[in-house]
């Protein structure tokens, strides 16, 4: 039976789409603070690509989900003009990104399967393969992050096709320009995805002769970049003007002073990136040692040559160097495609320890590392499912009908449809504002208290500038609701500095703030 057929293979992948589907169900609707950013970013974009537009949301650049959110949402309404499918998706965004978001899992699934089935043929162990396949088991921003149709999904796709054709090249004593040609491929795709997936293109470093690592490889890597984000080339400028910012100046996402990084912030960030993993850390250090007395006793002729050490190399600096690159801003969540190699670094580390030992001690030492890992990875599951579905609660327990005719403010970031909406539109340039305004409620305003990517602060309803005076005067009362209340009050102190809110209450981890009504929805006389 081939191998990519074996039933061991099937059980963790399944699993794993089973986790992301439970974890989805718990965390809906997608319009929740938590969660719009950036699902309705992906939504509208792949909505401009429908109608033959380029997306405008290229800061990742992220190309590739949203071409997927456009085939969806393409195959969702088969025989329909294009007109016809922005007005059904703007009508129904839910149900359009929940058929999107899932349409991801069976990508996953199908990675973890192809990744099993390399690590089985290079090893012929069953428990290596098993290993391999719990990355994504192993920190809880894999499946948090990869239930979403956004570049996550594609980002562990990738990171498992990566690792997967390592241990393949580790069968192959030379390997030729094909091989390099499938790791240019895979990390063109990678990188198109999220630029930050370019760390992993030193897993074939040891792996690869002199030519296909410098010619072939790199080749293939740019060729493959500019395929994939080739949707997205005409609007090429916003890409450059964002990274540009974000290469010259030292805080995040092109904040703070000139410089490319802060030298007194770096340590601390990285140290922090380390310690916040311990299973990742954990297995670094552990191949790290592994690595060592590998050498040493190879030197020493003790040992085999095994190019498995080659892969493990390969995998450690990969590791290493996404924390590296993303210590300027140190988002846990980009540290998925070095997370993702957790699971094949223990393979590795498998294969590698077994020559040093019985295979009687072997096996209890393996038996034990399942044992931990397992220990650790269940209450972990229960916990992040457990937090996603009080998330959820929490931001559903105060319904803005209660406030009846009063102006709802939404600022930056609430659970709000209309929020949702409109601020992914912003991130789609603005093109579906002038039709959500025809339909969706006539109360709803959106409060920019900070400068995107895209717009500058402001508070506007679909088209329309407003301030806070004139919503008052129109409404007669209003409700603020947001969970970047920093940045609100200071916007606020501007246009009416000596406003007193009547009552405030807390939603989750968003703030309501009401004028001429109280939190209960009753009216203040």
């Amino acid at each position: 039976m081939p191998r990519f057929a074996s039933p061991i293979l099937w059980p963790l992948p399944l699993a794993f789409a089973a986790l992301l589907s439970v974890m989805l169900w718990v965390s809906l609707p997608l319009w929740q603070v938590f969660n719009l950013d950036p699902d309705y970013y992906y939504l509208l974009n792949g909505l401009r690509l429908v109608e033959g537009l380029p997306p405008t949301d290229i800061s990742h650049p992220g190309t590739p989900a949203q071409v997927i959110v456009a085939a969806i949402l393409r195959l969702m309404h088969p025989g329909d003009t294009a007109a016809a499918i922005v007005d059904q998706v703007l009508r129904d965004p839910e149900r359009h990104l929940l058929w999107a978001s899932v349409a991801f899992y069976p990508l996953v699934g199908l990675a973890l399967v192809g990744l099993g089935s390399a690590v089985l043929a290079a090893t012929g162990s069953r428990t290596a393969a098993l290993l391999a396949q719990s990355a994504p088991f192993l920190s809880m921003l894999i499946p948090k992050f990869g239930l979403h149709a956004k570049p996550e999904p594609l980002i562990i796709v990738a990171a498992a096709a990566l690792a997967a054709l390592g241990f393949v090249a580790v069968r192959t004593e030379r390997p030729g320009d094909r091989m390099a040609g499938l790791f240019g491929l895979i990390m063109g795709f990678g990188i198109a995805c999220k630029l930050q997936f370019a760390a992993l293109g030193l897993v074939p470093l040891f792996l690869l002769p002199a030519r296909q690592l410098f010619v072939v490889y790199p080749l293939a890597a740019i060729a493959a970049f500019f395929l994939f984000v080739s949707p997205a080339l005409p609007s090429y400028e916003i890409f450059l003007d964002f990274w540009g910012r974000v290469l010259t100046h030292a805080g995040p996402y092109g904040s703070g002073q000139a410089g490319f990084v802060d030298p007194g912030k770096l340590p601390r960030a990285v140290f922090k990136l380390f310690a916040s993993k311990l299973i990742f850390t954990g297995t670094l250090l552990a191949m790290l040692v592994l690595l060592v007395g590998y050498f040493r006793l190879r030197r020493r002729g003790l040992l085999p040559r095994n190019r498995m050490a080659r892969l493990a190399a390969g995998l450690v600096l990969a590791q290493v160097a996404t924390v590296l690159m993303i210590a300027k801003q140190p988002a846990a969540h980009y540290l998925i495609p070095a997370l993702m190699l957790t699971g094949p670094t223990l393979a590795a580390a498998w294969s590698l320890s077994s020559p040093l030992m019985t295979p009687a001690a072997h096996h209890r030492l393996w038996l034990i590392v399942s044992a931990v890992l397992v220990s650790a990875t269940i209450p972990a599951v229960w916990r992040q499912t457990r937090e996603l579905a009080t998330w959820t609660a929490e931001a559903q327990s105060v319904d803005m009908a209660r406030f009846g005719a009063c102006a709802k403010v939404f600022f930056d970031s609430s659970s709000s449809a209309g929020y949702a909406l409109h601020r992914g539109d912003m991130n789609a340039q603005g093109r579906y504002s002038p039709r959500l305004a025809e339909f969706m409620p006539a109360d709803e305003y959106f409060w920019y208290t900070n400068d995107h990517t895209y717009w500058s602060r402001g508070l506007m309803q679909w088209t329309k500038a407003h301030t806070l005076p004139e919503l008052l005067t129109r409404h007669g009362c209003a409700v603020l609701r947001g969970s970047q209340t920093w940045t609100m009050r200071p916007e606020l102190a501007k246009v009416m500095p000596n406003l007193t809110f009547d009552d405030s209450c807390r939603v989750g981890e968003e703030d309501i703030f009401t004028i001429g009504v109280r939190c209960d929805g009753s009216r203040v006389r």
